[in-house]
């Protein structure tokens, strides 16, 4: 290799490690959503209370990996489409560690509850909706890994099982509010509103793939006009 090509060739070999580091933080959020759909079907608190914890660990790397990404910005001053992939990596760390912070509060609901027994009809939806929010934000970080420019759009269409399932619980939480109670009414109706939300984040991070790749947002989601 030509020494005047060394610079460039370690400064590629950081974006790659910013793209593979964002992929296994986003592998970390997946981890934890599960475990929070997991305590919240099982009625178990431990693993309520792992989540929490494993939160702080996803804090740290977000952190660390973020001021890494700003730091390359500020001392390499890239342009063009490197500009553009390192300013979408730290929007889609934004919708990766909010994602984080959503299952948390999903544990967090359980544990103030001291636990919650679901009526058989609300926990199917519930397993449901938390099952194909985790498949969502699953394939955003697919898209993510792969900076697969046709997943914006795919991923916006996914979205609306996610919505519809959330609907559906908002209903089954309706019907029988008598049977759950009006505090855990609540807190499952937070947990639908927490489920949806991911499954907006996974969009968010696919449509900012299709910006890496293209250097457009889908249609139906540029930022400031309809977009999450």
């Amino acid at each position: 290799m030509d020494h005047r090509d060394e610079p460039r060739h370690r400064f590629n070999e950081a974006l790659d490690a910013a793209l593979r580091s964002t992929v296994e933080l986003g592998a970390l959020v997946l981890d934890n959503v599960r475990r929070a759909s997991e305590g919240l079907l099982e009625n178990r608190l431990d693993v309520a209370r792992a989540v929490i914890e494993a939160d702080e660990e996803i804090d740290r790397k977000y952190q660390a990996l973020e001021y890494r990404v700003f730091e390359l910005i500020a001392r390499q001053q890239p342009v063009a489409g490197d500009l553009r992939f390192l300013v979408s990596i730290t929007r889609i760390l934004y919708e990766i560690e909010r994602s984080g912070d959503l299952a948390v509060n999903c544990a967090k609901g359980l544990v103030r509850r001291d636990g919650y027994t679901l009526p058989p009809a609300v926990h199917s939806l519930l397993a449901r909706m938390s099952r194909s929010s985790a498949d969502i934000f699953h394939q955003g970080l697919e898209a993510l890994a792969a900076l697969d420019a046709s997943a914006g759009a795919r991923l916006n269409v996914a979205d609306d099982e996610v919505d519809d399932l959330v609907g559906e619980l908002y209903g089954a939480i309706g019907e029988r509010s008598d049977d759950l109670g009006f505090d855990t009414a609540l807190e499952l109706s937070r947990v639908g509103r927490y489920m949806e939300r991911i499954g907006d984040h996974a969009v968010n991070i696919a449509e900012h793939v299709t910006f890496i790749v293209t250097g457009e947002f889908p249609e139906a989601n540029v930022p400031g006009e309809g977009s999450r």
